[in-house]
């Protein structure tokens, strides 16, 4: 009897010890981060049958439970993700809404002190100091794009650079969690809690860079870790690796991939979430859109002022030469082409229309089957913008959106290859100064633009231009041809592009030039005209025009560039493009922080939920301790009645 009642006071005592150190655990842990209450369960020992009846024989710990809501947890680490792809974003933003508005006033001012000069020029057009204020800051304006071209690709830079730091930290991370998962399942089942809960703080780190999903396994081992949208990173006890790898086919648009030590399988971008999402996102539609946005503005800028220059006469009574470099130079246009590797095409891409110029990349598959020559190319929003087939034999000529591709040795075999075309990335870097001396600038015009015309083309003399006279170009009522008339009203004979004889034109016209009879059905490459003109638009041409002193039509002319809305299909001038890129960037930014805060709202909630399942309360925690203090020393009593029983049953022998 004796015996039993000391051994159900060990038992209790035992018990109550371990219930105490669970309790003072907890307290201890009250302020460790991602630490989960542990709690106890005590259960009854087996009663042991005798003289027909069940007598206890005390109780013991069972286990020792975590307390854990996986829906919780899922819930906290989708928040972390989702708030931390917002924070980066708004950070990002921010530094880019304040580097865009600082620049947009320097170059809107810059633009603004060019057109300011050549006003004062048409004031006094021969004056040669004039004429050297316009180059200047003509060439200043040139200086400020290139600087925010230079700037915006530094970005880009330090966002690849910024991925390759967070992808080894996320390598760091899935090799501990692996490290981890070894731990829990060498070590004795009552010795886990403290690692799940190291396990679930680095799914939580691990959250913060990209979207992560924790398959449990059995004894709720997080046996996978599973980022993006299906991309294992850590399985078991071992761990995948990410890496950054140059992009296909610009090595400046970095690819995160995983590496499992047989293939390299690139993630895609939209299902990264967190830091690594938010980066790749900002370099993507923030920077590079930047970027063309900051070239359609050079082309635009730098090609209709070229175009104006080429309509008149220099102070020399010579036909005006290019203020800045050609927009469509042979090494822009081959630029402006991404092909694949291995890929023997070769392809230039001509701007024609600036006003139909649109930022983003164009996907163009070229397929072939030796005979024939099928083209499809979409644009950046991935709207269909071309789709013909063409004979190999034929001339390759693709024209969509204000551009011209000229294709090249294609394949014969049959085949298929898709190649990016971006015609204004790099229109920034692109600018630069032609014209060197006072006296190029052409301030006598000698190609008049009809009042009534409601196109956007523009009409200038070839350098090669050998018939003199003065004409009118006119574009049919219909749309789809023109005509060229001399001063007496008669249809000029022109050649075709086939080589063929005639009076009217198709139009647009291939490869843009006007190229007047030599009487022998030759060609005489005499005018230029680009795409943009609508029924009925008409040109007054005069070559055989002569320097006039004094004469400043030509610079009118280029002053009404300043407010023109001949970019964006007629809607925005030059100077709107930056102010539109300017209040985009500033609403994202808006729209980014409003984002965070909701997105920390959600986080809030979702750490309550965790801290109100796993949290350790040291009111309840002191509670306790007391209460097994008291169970302690009962059983401790318990165990002195039994040696008292026992010590009188001796006596009485």
């Amino acid at each position: 009897m004796a015996l039993d009642l000391l051994n159900i006071g060990m038992s209790g005592l035992r018990t109550s010890q371990k219930q105490l150190n669970v309790t003072s655990h907890n307290i201890s842990n009250v302020n460790t981060p991602g630490y989960s209450r542990q709690s106890a369960e005590q259960k009854a020992d087996d009663a042991h049958w005798i003289g027909g009846s069940q007598y206890g024989t005390g109780a013991y710990i069972d286990n020792v439970r975590r307390a854990y809501d996986q829906f919780a947890a899922r819930e906290l680490t989708q928040s972390t993700t989702q708030l931390n792809q917002a924070n980066e974003s708004h950070a990002q933003l921010a530094v880019m809404d304040e580097f865009i508005s600082n620049n947009a006033s320097k170059t809107i001012s810059s633009m603004n002190d060019y057109y300011d000069s050549v006003k004062s020029l048409a004031d006094h057009p021969n004056d040669l100091g004039s004429r050297k204020a316009v180059l200047e800051n003509a060439s200043l304006v040139s200086q400020t794009v290139n600087s925010t071209f230079d700037t915006l690709s530094g970005m880009q830079r330090d966002v690849n650079d910024q991925l390759v730091a967070t992808v080894d930290r996320v390598n760091t991370l899935g090799q501990e969690i692996a490290t981890l998962n070894k731990r829990i399942q060498e070590n004795p089942a009552g010795e886990k809690n403290d690692l799940f809960d190291q396990q679930q703080s680095l799914v939580n780190e691990l959250a913060q860079y990209t979207k992560v999903t924790v398959l449990k396994g059995k004894d709720n081992l997080a046996n996978t870790v599973i980022i993006g949208e299906g991309q294992t990173l850590v399985s078991g006890t071992e761990s995948s690796r990410l890496t950054v790898i140059p992009g296909e086919p610009d090595p400046l648009q970095s690819q995160v991939a995983v590496d499992d030590g047989h293939n390299t399988t690139p993630i895609n971008p939209d299902s990264l979430g967190g830091k690594l999402g938010a980066m790749v996102s900002f370099r993507r539609d923030v920077i590079e859109r930047s970027l063309d946005e900051v070239g359609r503005m050079a082309i635009g800028f730098a090609g209709q002022v070229n175009a104006i220059q080429r309509q008149g006469l220099d102070l020399n009574g010579e036909q005006g030469k290019n203020l800045f470099v050609d927009v469509n130079d042979s090494v822009a246009m081959s630029q402006r082409v991404l092909k694949p590797v291995g890929s023997s095409a070769d392809m230039t891409v001509a701007i024609d229309d600036v006003s139909k110029l649109q930022t983003g990349d164009y996907q163009l598959t070229a397929s072939t089957d030796g005979v024939t020559n099928s083209y499809q190319m979409f644009n950046a929003k991935g709207e269909e913008v071309f789709n013909q087939s063409l004979l190999a034999t034929d001339p390759q000529v693709i024209q969509a959106d204000g551009m011209t591709i000229d294709v090249n040795g294609l394949s014969a075999a049959p085949s298929s290859e898709t190649f990016t075309i971006r015609p204004v990335r790099l229109g920034g870097a692109q600018m630069a100064m032609n014209a060197t001396e006072a006296s190029d600038i052409a301030a006598q015009r000698v190609i008049f633009a009809a009042e009534g015309n409601q196109g956007t083309a523009q009409l200038e003399p070839l350098p090669t231009a050998q018939v003199m006279g003065s004409y009118q170009v006119v574009i049919s009522n219909t749309g789809d041809s023109l005509s060229v008339y001399n001063d007496q009203g008669i249809k000029q004979a022109l050649i075709d592009e086939n080589g063929s004889p005639t009076t009217d034109l198709k139009y647009p016209v291939q490869g843009n030039a006007i190229n007047f009879d030599d009487g022998m059905n030759n060609p005489v490459p005499t005018l230029a005209i680009s795409g943009g003109a609508i029924a009925g638009d008409s040109f007054t041409v005069q070559l055989d025009a002569t320097a006039a002193e004094g004469d400043n039509s030509n610079l009118m002319e280029m002053q009404q560039l300043q407010t023109r809305k001949s970019m964006n299909d007629g809607r925005s001038s030059v100077i709107d493009l930056f102010q539109n890129l300017t209040t985009d960037v500033g609403i994202q930014k808006m729209n980014a922080e409003k984002f965070s805060q909701i997105s920390q709202l959600d986080l809030d909630a979702a750490t309550e939920r965790v801290a109100s399942v796993s949290g350790v309360n040291l009111d309840e925690e002191a509670a306790n301790l007391m209460k097994f203090q008291q169970a302690y020393m009962a059983s401790s009593r318990i165990m002195s009645v039994a040696r008292e029983t026992f010590d009188t049953l001796l006596r009485a022998v």
